[in-house]
């Protein structure tokens, strides 16, 4: 299978899936920037996904990860989190990411 033909049909789930696993293994870093974009930045924040994402990877992850999320979002992953969350679900996502009051 060449590259091209993961662009083909971008409808068809395999080739979807196929696709988000070579984003990740490659690009670690950007596939989760997006995963947390997306999990953020809809009506109603996906909280499995925002969990997810920030309580699996390492904190030297984590860092890239939100320098990533700040690059491509122009607003630091802090800052996304704290205004789409709140209570005690806010407080350890945001000590998760490292932020410092």
């Amino acid at each position: 299978m060449r590259l091209q033909d993961l662009k083909t049909d971008p409808k068809d789930e395999y080739l979807q899936l196929l696709r988000a696993a070579i984003k990740c293994l490659t690009y670690p870093e950007k596939y989760f920037a997006k995963v947390l974009r997306l999990a953020i930045n809809k009506l109603g924040t996906d909280e499995g996904a925002l969990t997810r994402v920030v309580t699996t990877r390492a904190e030297v992850d984590l860092q890239r990860i939100a320098e990533e999320y700040q690059r491509r979002n122009s607003i630091p992953l802090d800052r996304a989190i704290a205004s789409d969350t709140s209570g005690d679900y806010q407080s350890i996502l945001l000590a998760l990411v490292g932020h410092e009051d």
